[in-house]
Formats: C-alpha cells, sequence, structure tokens
C-alpha cells in the first residue's frame, strides 16, 4: 500500500492515527500500534528487505527502521530479524504482518471500488462461479440481464476458495460458491455475506456396464459408496477431492486416486474408458453424460453441496441485488430446497 508522496511526511511519520490495543496473557501492558506500521510490517515480511520496501513505497530505510524500532521498544519484543539474505520477521512480527495484510487488502479494495464507479458507475458487476455452475443456468441468467438492464456482467470460472480469495482481494463484486456438507465450511473475512440458494446431490459417475450401475438399476435404491472401494477413482478440484476423502473414509475405506481434473469432459472420457470412477455433482450432469455411463444417487446424508452466492456487506449497490435475485431465481429450477 503506498502512502502520500510527501518525503517530509514519511520522514517524521509517527503514530497520528494510534488504534490502542489491550495486550493478552503474555504480559504486554497495553499499548498503541499505527496501522501503517502493519502495513510496513507485511511488506517486509512480503519483500524480504528494507530496501525494497523502501523503493515500493517510497519511504526512507531510515524512517522504516525508525519505525519499527519504536514499536520494539512499545512492546518490548522483537520485530525483525536480519539474515544473510536481507530481514525477516520473528514469530511476533509474522502476527503483526497478518493484519497488515488485512488493512493493505482493505485500503486497496477501497482504491479499486472508487475506480471502478468513476469507469463503469455502479453497473458493471464482476461475477466469479465454479465451472458446473457456469455451464449450467448462469449463462441463461447473463443473457436475459443484458436484454433487460443495462447492467454489464463480466464472468469468470473459479472454485470456491479461489472465488473467496478474489472477493477479499477485490478482484471480484460477487461469487456463486459450493459448499460440501462432508466439510468445514470455507473460511473468509467478516464483510462477507453467504447466502445459500439450494441443494445441490453428489452422484457416483461410473460406467453404465458396472456391476454397481446394473445393480442400481434392478434397485433403484442410492447406491452405498463402500461397493465402489475396489475401483480406482477420478478426483476433481482440491475441495472436490477433500470431499471424496471424506465421504470414502466414512464408508469405511481409502479411496485409490490415480488421476484428478476438474474438467467434467476429461472426467467422463477417463470414466468411459475404464480409468476409474467419479463423484459429481447432479448439477454437472445437465450438461450431459455420455450414454454410456451412469450417474447414480449416493446413499450418504453428507453426500451433497450447498450452492451460495457470496458479496460483500458493504456493497449494497442495486446491481448486485439484481444479479443475485436473478440467479437465484434461476438456480431454483436446478437445485434441490435446503
Amino acid at each position: 500500500m503506498n502512502t502520500p508522496a510527501d518525503s517530509n511526511t514519511r520522514e517524521n511519520a509517527n503514530t497520528n492515527t494510534d488504534i490502542s490495543i489491550t495486550a493478552n496473557a503474555t504480559g504486554f501492558s497495553t499499548k498503541t500500534l499505527n496501522p501503517q506500521i502493519l502495513v510496513t510490517l507485511w511488506n517486509v515480511e512480503r519483500l524480504g528487505s528494507f530496501s525494497a520496501v523502501a523503493r515500493e513505497t517510497g519511504w526512507s530505510q531510515p524512517a522504516i527502521s525508525q519505525q519499527i524500532r519504536k514499536v520494539e521498544r512499545e512492546l518490548d519484543a522483537k520485530l525483525v530479524q536480519r539474515t544473510s539474505h536481507g530481514v525477516e520477521l520473528t514469530p511476533i512480527g509474522r502476527i503483526l504482518a497478518r493484519h497488515g495484510q488485512l488493512i493493505d487488502n482493505r485500503v486497496t479494495q477501497a482504491v479499486k471500488d472508487v475506480e471502478e464507479y468513476q469507469r463503469n458507475g455502479s453497473t458493471h458487476i464482476r461475477l466469479v462461479a465454479p465451472p458446473s455452475v457456469c455451464s449450467s443456468f448462469v449463462a441463461r441468467v447473463l443473457v436475459h440481464i443484458s436484454k433487460t438492464s443495462d447492467i454489464r456482467v463480466s464472468l469468470m470460472q473459479m472454485e470456491p476458495p479461489e472465488a473467496m480469495e478474489a472477493l477479499e482481494q477485490g478482484l471480484a463484486d460477487c461469487a456463486i460458491i459450493f459448499q460440501y456438507n462432508s466439510l468445514p465450511a470455507l473460511a473468509g473475512p467478516d464483510d462477507l455475506e453467504v447466502a445459500p440458494f439450494g441443494v445441490d446431490p453428489l452422484m457416483l459417475l461410473i460406467g453404465a456396464n458396472n456391476a454397481i450401475a446394473r445393480q442400481y438399476e434392478s434397485s433403484h435404491l442410492p447406491v452405498q459408496l463402500v461397493s465402489a472401494r475396489s475401483e480406482q477413482w477420478i478426483a476433481g478440484c482440491e475441495t472436490c477431492q477433500a470431499n471424496l476423502v471424506s465421504l470414502a473414509r466414512a464408508a469405511g475405506f481409502t479411496p485409490e486416486i490415480t488421476h484428478s481434473t476438474d474438467d467434467f469432459w476429461a472426467t467422463q472420457n477417463l470414466v468411459e474408458v475404464g480409468m476409474g470412477v467419479s463423484i459429481i455433482s447432479r448439477l454437472a450432469t445437465t450438461a450431459g453424460i455420455q450414454p454410456d455411463l451412469a450417474a447414480l444417487p449416493i446413499a450418504d446424508n453428507n453426500a451433497f453441496r450447498t450452492v451460495c452466492f457470496v458479496t460483500r456487506k458493504v456493497d449494497d449497490r442495486p446491481a448486485v441485488a439484481r444479479v443475485k435475485d436473478e440467479i437465484e431465481r434461476a438456480s431454483h429450477q436446478y437445485l434441490e430446497n435446503i
């Protein structure tokens, strides 16, 4: 995060915008921390030297050193240590730097929000979504929005962890994500609002001539995942792979994962030629599956994912609300009620 260009101000920077913090059980007394020093520590962590920080921020190296020494005296703790390659943060320095990263992200986001508004007003919305959502109903919704309003939506394909990161870093305005019931909810900043749209059941993708598929044709009962324990497995993205492992372990086995791809058609081709089986979402099957494959319901209460819409709480633009409402309305044709 760059600071104002007045070098004299930089040289004499002090704690004009102090934030009081109360120390924890380590024995520190109440101290004051300048938000700028937190960002400076984040820059030291990121860039690895005072000189690099000085070049990027426009501050002088003595001013940076003076700021850090002042906080070290107040906290009675070393924050930076020199190495043969430059400088690195101590554990306490890294703790403070994480807060500096959050501050830097928010200020960067504020600048981007203003720039975006100045370029496009309040009607340009950057949406990120996973492949299965992009290939099912979102495209139709975007066409409808473009024909019935002046809202312009830019769509980018991203898996949930990357989507949450894009929101946090100000690279997206809203996101459609999924959360597997077998896994902990995705972590995100407190300023994000997550609105569930519906439930997307998971299915076992397998060759139509496989004994498990033939058994399902006879019984029409959801399949026990353990019946596929001897199969090789094709995993998806990292989150999808974690879900596969969690469901398999709950069923009493560890899956032998031989391939990994987030391309649904590549997954189908691998299953078709006998390279393994996979877990997919029912939403993904709306794009079609090959005739010699079968997508079977799974007998597990955790075999589903929840599809959600995520925005920043402070973003109250009508265009964001319109995009959310239109996508939610369309999703009801594809998702089950929560």
